[in-house]
């Protein structure tokens, strides 16, 4: 599987999805898989805890094609609110490294990451259940127990960034019980 990193319009991605979506399922004889990944936060509102869905990356979609597939830099281009095809210095279009593990990681999870259930011990984290975090390469830099988050930094287009995920604090108590 290739994948790619487009940089669109924040705020149209998921307006975007649909339409290229349409465009590419008529070149390509498979259809393409479009993403603009988001994670679910859980969030306090008058007192009591919602889940909220929030872009990941905002302004960029993850497309992913067989390995069969080229893909022609114009092709998203034709949208007005694509920007790009994210490309390295020598030119390349298709993710690699840290970069690719990171899309192929979003791709897994289906685009949406849900709060992870992780352990905690003497305000240290002993183990993550289950969840995006418990197959991420990245570390923890931070967890918040009040708000339900931990902040986590991982490697993508060549720079560290973090960013916030939700996470469902457990003792080694209640992990036995699940």
């Amino acid at each position: 599987m290739r994948c790619y990193c487009i940089y669109c319009k924040t705020g149209s991605e998921r307006k975007l999805v649909k339409l290229l979506s349409k465009i590419l399922s008529v070149i390509y004889e498979s259809e393409p898989i479009l993403m603009f990944p988001v994670r679910l936060i859980h969030q306090k509102r008058k007192g009591s805890w919602d889940t909220v869905e929030q872009p990941l990356l905002p302004g960029y979609l993850f497309l992913y094609l067989e390995d069969s597939e080229v893909i022609a830099p114009y092709l998203v281009k034709q949208e007005r609110d694509v920007f790009k095809i994210l490309r390295y210095t020598d030119g390349s279009m298709q993710l690699r490294g840290g970069d690719e593990e990171y899309a192929l990681w979003v791709f897994q999870h289906k685009g949406r990451l849900k709060p992870s259930k992780v352990v905690l011990k003497e305000g240290l984290i002993i183990k993550v259940l289950e969840g995006p975090l418990a197959d991420m390469k990245g570390r923890v830099v931070k967890l918040d127990k009040h708000h339900k988050r931990a902040v986590v930094a991982f490697m993508f287009a060549g720079a560290e960034r973090t960013m916030n995920l939700s996470v469902e604090v457990l003792t080694p108590e209640e992990a036995l019980m699940q």
